[in-house]
């Protein structure tokens, strides 16, 4: 597996097919539980912008499996010569793992999403065995409900976790799901249940050949202006320290 170490951790240069086998194979372990992250700017600010380097570090340099899902990262990479020849967006890796074969007849948990979204794509994917976990909000900063969520994890016994609460809340409570359960695979996917299920849309190709994927979720969703404008703030940051 072709790996390009950066100043932040190593990404694996993976095809969107070749993550799919591999995750499959992780899903299939019965010694360990794994991680898998797709870092983009957003989360590369988060990490820069840490007055020191915190759990959330820790987090991502032990994940099992971390995938590009940015293509202005992959440029900053290649003009760092750390040349990674696939992206792999969240978004994407998910849609296609539900559209493949994959998760047929798996146990497949959701952790996040209104019970709206989630009946919706019960429906729309019957050949999954589907459960849901709605945390709180605010949840990752309540222990007690931190360790019920992972207790009722380790009962269902899922193959796989897609982790839809947000990031950095997904990604510790993926670290959290690592040290008590072994076995299964989660991913931090965001959005990715709602474009799933059409509640949003993803931007047009254009926009995503362009790189420019961002500016159309900018337009589109104001609520995204501020962290936007605060991820650019932070472009010549992450270019030092990939």
């Amino acid at each position: 597996m072709t790996k390009v170490k950066t100043g932040f951790f190593e990404f694996n240069d993976l095809t969107c097919s070749e993550a799919i086998v591999t995750i499959d194979k992780m899903s299939a372990e019965k010694t360990q539980f794994h991680n898998v992250i797709t870092p983009n700017v957003d989360h590369l600010s988060r990490l820069v912008n840490l007055e020191k380097r915190d759990v959330l570090w820790e987090i991502y340099g032990n994940a099992s499996l971390m995938l590009c899902d940015s293509k202005i990262l992959q440029v900053l990479m290649d003009k760092k010569g750390k040349k990674i020849n696939n992206v792999v967006p969240g978004s994407t890796l998910t849609q296609e793992l539900f559209d493949g074969k994959v998760l047929n007849g798996k146990n497949v948990l959701i952790i996040g999403s209104e019970n709206d979204v989630f009946n919706k794509l019960k429906i729309k994917y019957p050949q999954v065995n589907l459960g849901h976990i709605n945390p709180s909000m605010g949840f990752i900063n309540k222990p007690l409900e931190v360790e019920k969520i992972v207790h009722d994890t380790k009962e269902l016994k899922p193959d796989f976790v897609f982790l839809a609460v947000g990031s950095p809340r997904q990604e510790i409570l993926s670290w959290h799901l690592s040290k008590e359960l072994n076995s299964g695979v989660s991913l931090c996917i965001g959005a990715s249940i709602l474009f799933l299920v059409g509640e949003e849309k993803r931007a047009p190709k254009i926009f995503q050949n362009l790189r420019l994927e961002w500016l159309y979720r900018m337009v589109t969703q104001k609520r995204l202006v501020k962290r936007y404008f605060l991820n650019f703030l932070a472009l010549p940051k992450i270019y030092r320290f990939i």
